[in-house]
């Protein structure tokens, strides 16, 4: 099977290769398959040559040096010999790319981003989870493309990180990873097994992630102002016996047709259970004239059932036109339940007692969601542009019985969207893209008021290549909002013997804009991102807190505006060649809160910093974070501050390898505030979960019968619910 490459692309390739003091080497069948040895194509710009060069067609080509390619939309990154070599999933591999703002999150191996915003994965351009990226061999992935400017046909993902893979024709392989903590209840563990034949891979993946005796503590200050200006506070201090538990697990069996040149399908059937109980107990100490000392429980569990299907077929009419379709059918059931109770306190000569009970709230929500969801996607290119358009349709049936309030919710809400989008380059040094999408929602309770809103997403994006290692790009976007059930729910729920919660029948979706200025340097070792956003979004639907009666009733309501201004800088350096990688990302960004009754301005500042080492089979990698803290209306969401050292060792096709979270700190917090005149609080969270924990794990990839495709796989479309949680603190 045939690839097609630049000719020029080539040369540089084999220039570069000589300027290395390597020889390429050239195998002698009749198709000229060439490997390409040691080729450093780092900081290349393709845009430059891919133009007006005509094509060559070579069985096969290998480019064993890790490179970062620049193109117009996205970057190309190529794994070495050594990153594959050292690698046993897909995982692991993404995390010796060591993509700037890009972090797997070493406690669940979750990918995200390091801003927060969604990121959207791919395998040949169809959606995928990070199991499927983990079940992934090393071998097969051709390259990895990071879009961080993703077009309107991605909805509002921050990026898109699409893996280009070759598929096997023959054999199988059964891949695992198994974490253990020694001294927590803290497990990873993972299972995929794969068959192949012809054009076709069956496969099941299941994992599983327990938590257990995790000791959760919480520590809270309330400030309460009454109507006639009166201010007191109570106190919260946590007690032996609160505990976090999670018991979650997902199975997936798959199938999957790819013809390279012509179409690909792709079947999942899905399950997910998830379990989770957060428990607290305390001494509630109320400083009012007159106030009581009690002793608070708060406990809290969500059970989630999800099974789901999911069908995915893609047409190639031709190298530069196709068709992608996708059908997703889903159940979800979350209940949750949270029992808080007041108890009196009253103190004895061996310690304290209990007498009456002071508060006792039992709630108690069972939810229902039957969702569907389909898409049609085009796309069209030609030498300089590209077109590429869209509809999908969302539907979803949802119910909500509040068992303690005796009400039963339910909702039909509807989201269409449909879009088109233009790229077009003008010359050596400029290219831009200009799309628009249309979204339609709409919602029906029963016995309320229906509604139907609708908005326009145009997006825009400028980009100008300085020279072949920077460039200078523009983005505007006009986003969309969605509204939840529990938003628009008129059911009050109590959260303790002060406060309720409700949602708002009248709250109306509402629009973000978002302007971003980015500039790029890629060059030799180093690739560097400098870049700013501002971000407004004017009737922003956000919580707000006012009396009514006794109470404090949080509500949701469509406020006056919210407001972001982030200036950040990703870096990527390659220190010592094969050896040695660094990626450090500082950070800071301002919020502006202006509700309809209160405004806020809140500064953070943050970074992520990341480092592998890598020589005769051992790998050393460490990870930092520090507190991203998110401010929306007037609560502060804290993050983690969190540090992590692992090391490896790769025998054959067997990865052994021993962590540590936090060695160098002796606590773990987490802090939440609310800012409220009339009912604020300073809350901190602390666990021994992570600090100072150890972590053994074994990752293997066996592999029979291997054959892959001799071609590198030319699928590239990505170039271009409904439970409420019992109301708690």
């Amino acid at each position: 099977m045939k690839q097609t490459i630049p000719a020029t692309l080539l040369a540089v390739a084999l220039s570069t290769l000589c300027a290395h003091g390597a020889t390429p080497e050239t195998s002698t069948h009749a198709d000229d398959s060439i490997a390409v040895v040691y080729a450093d194509t780092t900081g290349l710009n393709v845009d430059s040559i891919e133009s007006s060069l005509k094509q060559v067609d070579l069985d096969e080509v290998t480019v064993e040096a890790s490179s970062w390619v620049q193109k117009a939309d996205r970057n190309l990154l190529f794994p070495n010999a050594q990153q594959i070599k050292q690698s046993r999933n897909g995982l692991q591999l993404l995390q010796k790319l060591q993509i700037p703002g890009v972090i797997i999150n070493p406690s669940d191996q979750s990918i995200a981003l390091a801003d927060k915003s969604e990121v959207s994965l791919r395998i040949n351009g169809r959606p995928a989870d990070n199991k499927e990226i983990q079940a992934l061999s090393p071998e097969q992935i051709v390259r990895v493309e990071y879009i961080d400017n993703p077009g309107v046909r991605y909805g509002e993902v921050g990026a898109v990180i699409d893996f280009i893979v070759k598929n096997p024709t023959s054999g199988g392989s059964f891949m695992g990873d198994i974490s253990q903590s020694v001294n927590r209840g803290f497990g990873e563990y993972w299972l995929a097994a794969k068959v192949n034949s012809g054009k076709s891979e069956f496969s099941y993946s299941g994992w599983c992630s327990p938590r257990w005796n995790i000791e959760m503590l919480r520590d809270n200050t309330e400030h309460y102002e009454l109507p006639d200006g009166t201010r007191y506070t109570r106190t919260e201090e946590s007690l032996d016996g609160n505990k976090f538990e999670q018991w979650t697990n997902g199975h997936s069996l798959n199938y999957n047709y790819l013809d390279p040149q012509k179409q690909m399908f792709n079947a999942s059937l899905n399950f997910y259970y998830g379990h989770q109980e957060n428990l607290y107990r305390g001494i509630l100490t109320d400083h009012s004239p007159g106030g009581t000392t009690s002793l608070m429980l708060d406990d809290s569990k969500t059970h989630r059932i999800r099974p789901s299907l999911n069908l995915y077929y893609q047409y190639n009419f031709d190298k530069d036109q196709l068709l992608m379709a996708n059908v997703v059918a889903s159940y979800e059931r979350p209940n949750s339940h949270r029992i808080y109770t007041e108890d009196e306190l009253i103190y004895t000569d061996n310690g304290f007692t209990t007498g009456s009970s002071l508060v006792d709230i039992d709630n108690l929500i069972k939810s229902r969601t039957y969702s569907i969801l389909g898409e049609v996607d085009y796309e069209k290119r030609w030498k300089n542009s590209r077109v590429t358009a869209g509809i999908r349709h969302t539907q979803s049936w949802i119910t909500n019985d509040y068992v303690a309030q005796g009400v039963d919710d339910h909702m039909n809400q509807g989201n269409s969207y449909i879009f088109g989008e233009y790229w077009m380059r003008l010359g050596k040094h400029f290219d831009f893209s200009a799309g628009v999408g249309y979204s339609l929602y709409s919602y029906v309770p029963r016995d309320r008021e229906s509604h139907l809103y609708s908005i326009w997403r145009p997006r825009i994006s400028a980009r100008y290549t300085i020279d072949d290692h920077s460039s200078l790009r523009f983005n505007f976007v006009r986003m969309g909002s969605v509204i939840s059930l529990d938003m628009l729910s008129p059911v009050v729920q109590d959260v303790d013997g002060i406060q309720q919660s409700t949602g708002n029948p009248d709250v109306k979706p509402y629009a973000t804009y978002k302007y971003d200025l980015q500039y790029q340097y890629n060059r030799s070792i180093f690739y560097g991102k400098l870049g700013a956003f501002y971000t407004h979004a004017p009737g922003a639907i956000m919580p707000e807190k006012v009396w009514v009666g006794d109470k404090i009733l949080t509500r949701y309501n469509n406020q006056r505006n919210a407001k972001e201004l982030r200036f950040y800088l990703d870096t990527r350096v390659t220190a010592i060649p094969n050896w040695l990688t660094l990626s450090v990302g500082p950070a800071w960004h301002r919020y502006w809160m202006r509700g309809n009754n209160y405004t806020h301005v809140y500064n953070n500042f943050y970074c992520y910093a990341t480092f592998e080492l890598s020589h005769w089979g051992f790998s050393l990698e460490g990870m930092l974070q520090t507190n991203f803290n998110r401010f929306w209306g007037e609560t502060l969401n804290g993050g983690e501050n969190v540090h992590t050292l692992k090391l490896t060792y790769n025998y054959k096709d067997w990865n052994f390898g021993v962590m540590v979270f936090d060695p160098f700190v002796n606590d773990y917090k987490v802090k939440n505030e609310n800012w409220n005149r009339y009912a604020g609080y300073q809350q901190t969270m602390t666990s021994n979960m992570v600090k100072q924990m150890v972590v053994v794990s074994v990752s293997w990839n066996l592999n029979w019968g291997r054959r892959y495709e001799a071609g590198e796989q030319r699928i590239n479309n990505a170039i271009g619910g409904g439970g409420v949680n019992a109301a708690g603190k």
